[in-house]
């Protein structure tokens, strides 16, 4: 058995043992202990890779019964009055009616500390990340990756001193709407570090109506962006200095963005990509999928249910694993628009089932607004952080520098805006989980009946250019750098 399965056999255990554990299935801890001395007895026997996936299955459940466990003294005060105390984690959004929601970590609930965090759902009011609360209020059931929330509470700052890295973003966050004119500066952040909570709501109608919601999402697009521009930069002086840069720059945005379910899938993928092209390693597409996927569900069960990690995961899916086999069957057209509207239309097709389940909506012209904005946005953000920094240090000439970036976002928002008036951008009806199910059936299953006819006719499937960007190199012989190539990174 290849490297690779045997490797997507044991991530995918460790996937399913999460996912059971999530539906109540429980297992004693001297049973995965069992597992594992069996399977260092069968040591290079042929049922070693069964005994570890079996090994993987149980550690899943067993680790989401210790998360659940862990999150017991959140759940077990679900329906009463709290006293909750912590620190604001990440920036507050803002649903349609002007209410916000943050996530409270660091967290003591009637003067107890407890792991884990729970969402604040409150009217709007001047709420920062860093910022000390000090709220009381009922606890109610969760949503999502959220084990609890705290509704309308009656809620105290109890102190406004921020890190030196929340204050530079915010010193940033000025600089860029000294630079820039509203809407425009609040489209150039969402480009940057995906503050979505800042766009106004119409825009933000817009664009979930045009398919571009990920492009202000705390996304992979945002990051392999970066990397990829890091790695082009710095290659010149080596490849491990490059290496070591954009492992740093992965860490750093993870801090300044804050560590979501398609930000943390994002940042493994870019780390084992970039680990692997600098090891001369080939990594197959779905392996990387399922060591992700096993990665991050093991660490924190509750991305299952979050509904970013499983969109992000199946747009990857489209990009890496579909798009390939189209690509194929075409005869590997060269043309790079046809490339990026090839990738962007598997991501859309692979997420269209789970969205039409939740929530009933399907862009009809997602496929050409990705096309005709996505090619815009790497410049588009280089040029946003330029105006951004020309705020912050020379805010009397900001105007004149951030002039290009504004003439830019002006031009993506009016693509944005003159699909959107088209009365067929959009549609609405909702599926069942059956229907569901049985479209992603048939996707599967065309992508096996394409790969099985590019095998027969000897035609090789090449890297997506996501690929190569969360890599940060683009294939050439001996391993030499490669150009980068966009990701969608849906959230």
């Amino acid at each position: 058995m290849r490297r690779t399965t045997a490797i997507s056999l044991i991530c995918g255990g460790l996937l399913a043992g999460v996912a059971l554990g999530r539906f109540g299935v429980s297992v004693e801890p001297w049973l995965v202990l069992a597992a594992f001395v069996v399977a260092l007895a069968l040591c290079r026997t042929r049922f070693l890779i069964l005994v570890l996936v079996v090994v993987a299955l149980l550690a899943g459940i067993w680790r989401t019964q210790t998360y659940v466990l862990s999150q017991a003294s959140i759940t077990n005060l679900i329906g009463q009055k709290v006293v909750a105390e912590g620190v604001v984690m990440d920036d507050a959004g803002y649903d349609p009616r002007g209410f916000m929601d943050f996530k409270l970590g660091e967290l003591k609930l009637n003067g107890r500390a407890v792991p884990g965090q729970i969402q604040v759902h409150m009217y709007q009011t001047n709420m920062h990340r860093g910022y000390r609360i000090h709220a009381e209020g009922k606890l109610r059931s969760g949503f999502g990756n959220m084990p609890a929330e705290l509704s309308y509470p009656k809620l105290t700052v109890t102190s406004t001193q921020q890190d030196w890295l929340e204050q530079f973003r915010q010193r940033f966050f000025v600089g860029m709407k000294t630079a820039l004119p509203e809407p425009v500066a609040s489209f150039g952040l969402g480009l940057l570090v995906g503050v979505r909570s800042l766009i106004p709501k119409d825009m933000q109608a817009q664009l979930a109506l045009v398919g571009l919601s990920h492009l202000v999402a705390v996304s992979g697009y945002n990051l392999t962006i970066i990397v990829a521009a890091a790695h082009k930069l710095l290659e010149r002086f080596g490849r491990g200095i490059a290496v070591a840069a954009s492992l740093w720059l992965i860490g750093g945005f993870l801090l300044v963005t804050g560590a979501s379910a398609s930000i943390v899938r994002a940042s493994l993928v870019s780390v084992l990509a970039l680990l692997a092209a600098f090891y001369g390693r080939k990594f197959d597409p779905l392996t990387l999928i399922l060591i992700t996927a096993g990665a991050t569900a093991a660490y924190l069960p509750a991305f299952l249910s979050d509904l970013g990690w499983l969109l992000s995961f199946l747009a990857f899916f489209g990009i890496m694993v579909v798009s390939p086999a189209v690509e194929a069957r075409l005869g590997h057209p060269k043309n790079i628009f046809v490339k990026l509207f090839i990738e962007s239309s598997t991501a859309q097709v692979m997420t269209i089932p789970l969205v039409l389940y939740m929530f009933g909506q399907l862009s009809i012209v997602a496929p050409l607004t990705n096309l005709l904005v996505l090619p815009m946005v790497p410049l588009a953000m280089l040029l946003s952080f330029v105006g951004g920094l020309a705020g912050m240090l020379v805010p009397a000439f900001s105007g004149w520098l951030a002039w290009p970036a504004d003439l830019l976002l002006k031009l993506m928002l009016a693509i944005v805006d003159q699909f959107a008036r088209l009365p067929w951008a959009g549609t609405t009806f909702r599926i069942n989980v059956v229907a569901m199910l049985a479209m992603y059936t048939c996707i599967i299953g065309v992508t096996l009946a394409l790969k099985r006819v590019n095998t027969q006719a000897g035609r090789t499937e090449a890297g997506s250019m996501v690929e190569a960007l969360a890599s940060g190199v683009v294939g050439a012989k001996n391993d030499r750098p490669r150009r980068a190539g966009p990701e969608l990174g849906y959230k």
